[in-house]
């Protein structure tokens, strides 16, 4: 894909020096020519030429609709001087990356899917700190939700801070529920600010069998988004040594599975791990109450549906999963950043952030009236809780990181269900595989 936008330039200005000229009398005094001709020269002075044409090449993983809908319709008429080639590529799919480098077509600007891939543009030596280029430039990074920046910095591949990406996008993550559910089994709907406590002592009571249905009080469905809010390393990023065993985290994020997997007649009681990472699946049946995942605004578009904020854990109130969102880089080999961040820093202005929200792309930035627009184009979402998505602030990660993963988070809470094997036991096997893994990762180098 690649698109362009031609900038104009305009001659009228000049011409119209050009006569003003040419309108002073050859007959007059030499004084006069010499005061017409410091005037004229002042006048010139003073008109600002239009904007030099500038060209940036945008690796934009999508197709050119895609583009068009989330970039090309702001900025082509803001910037008609900027010429855009926009190339399908980027960080989710980096050797795509690579062969537009190899084909001499260096990005300035990367579109990332998710800002947590700060690791390809260091690879091909694309990561730039923008922090001095937004002191310079005056960019109102106070404009963001503060948990967005301090995320974003957490990504720096270096691990010094440095601001690589600009967050573009806010995800959102809701605890979901079934009003038909509730309203059978006669119990109030659940409220926002509710924590994984409050929510597992509402799925038992929701969970029973009435008229030949077994209903399920709470569906955990993919809960790893549950772990990372505790913005835990697993691994001493100084030493390497692996933490599992006493991880917080780990704790109680398996014990959070492990009770709410063994509330009566809410999982099977052979393999209840089997019936984790449905990808919503099992909500969709009708007979579960709540789920708790990334907000699903295909189900919120039913009657019965709605949603109130993502469980927190106690100690953590306030805090959702990481915002492991969509994001703009401008790559350290641009000779463009400033025309680049006047791009994005349009793109990021309340007048696009609130048109984007009006549609129904949920906005990174803190202002109130933003978030007060959010879908209003889409009726469907007239009366469901959409304040909710806008309560909770972000983990933001550890600021420090391990260059090794412990290679057991992601079906951990599957296993352990399985196993039927006492947490801390659990927990000593965890750490156990995660050594093995770790050294595995070292001697590989």
């Amino acid at each position: 894909m690649k698109l362009a936008k031609k900038g104009i330039c305009f001659l009228s200005i000049l011409l119209l020096l050009l006569l003003a000229a040419c309108s002073s009398s050859t007959g007059g005094q030499e004084e006069n020519g010499e005061k017409g001709s410091e005037e004229n020269t002042n006048a010139e002075a003073n008109v600002e030429g239009p904007d030099e044409e500038v060209t940036l090449i945008w690796a934009y993983q999508g197709n050119e609709e895609q583009y068009q809908e989330d970039v090309g319709r702001f900025i082509e008429e803001k910037f008609p001087h900027i010429l855009v080639e926009v190339y399908d590529a980027g960080t989710d799919h980096p050797e795509t990356l690579e062969e537009l480098i190899a084909k001499g077509k260096t990005p300035d600007i990367v579109t990332m899917g998710a800002i947590t891939h700060t690791s390809h543009l260091k690879r091909f030596e694309l990561d730039y700190d923008i922090s001095e280029l937004i002191e310079e430039t005056g960019f109102d990074l106070d404009r963001y939700e503060p948990s967005f920046v301090e995320f974003a910095r957490n990504q720096d591949p270096d691990q010094e801070g440095r601001l690589i990406v600009l967050p573009i996008t806010r995800p959102s993550y809701s605890l979901h529920y079934n009003k038909d559910v509730f309203d059978i089994l006669g119990v109030e709907y659940p409220t926002d600010g509710m924590t994984w406590e409050e929510v597992t002592e509402l799925a038992k009571e929701l969970t029973r069998e009435v008229n030949g249905t077994q209903y399920r009080g709470l569906d955990l469905d993919t809960p790893y988004d549950a772990y990372t809010q505790f913005s835990q390393e697993s691994i001493d990023p100084e030493t390497n040594e692996v933490l599992i065993t006493e991880s917080e985290a780990y704790k109680r994020y398996l014990g959070l599975i492990g009770e709410v997997t063994s509330i009566p007649g809410n999982y099977p009681t052979e393999k209840p791990g089997d019936l984790l990472h449905n990808w919503g699946e099992e909500f969709g049946k009708g007979n579960v109450a709540m789920t708790p995942i990334g907000t699903n605004f295909g189900w919120l578009e039913q009657a019965h549906i709605d949603i109130v904020t993502y469980p927190v854990w106690e100690g953590y109130e306030g805090i959702a999963p990481q915002p492991r969102g969509r994001g703009h880089a401008i790559t350290r080999t641009s000779e463009h950043k400033k025309e680049a961040l006047k791009i994005l820093d349009y793109l990021l202005s309340e007048e696009v952030q609130t048109i984007k929200s009006k549609e129904g792309t949920a906005s990174p930035l803190q202002n109130p009236e933003i978030h007060s627009v959010f879908l209003e184009d889409k009726p469907e979402y007239k009366d469901k809780n959409l304040e909710s998505l806008f309560l909770h602030s972000y983990a933001v990660g550890p600021s420090k990181k391990s260059l090794y993963g412990d290679g057991v988070i992601t079906t951990a809470g599957i296993e352990y269900v399985n196993s039927g094997k006492d947490l801390n036991e659990f927990l000593r096997i965890l750490q156990d595989q995660a050594e093995k893994n770790v050294r595995s990762q070292i001697e590989s180098e």
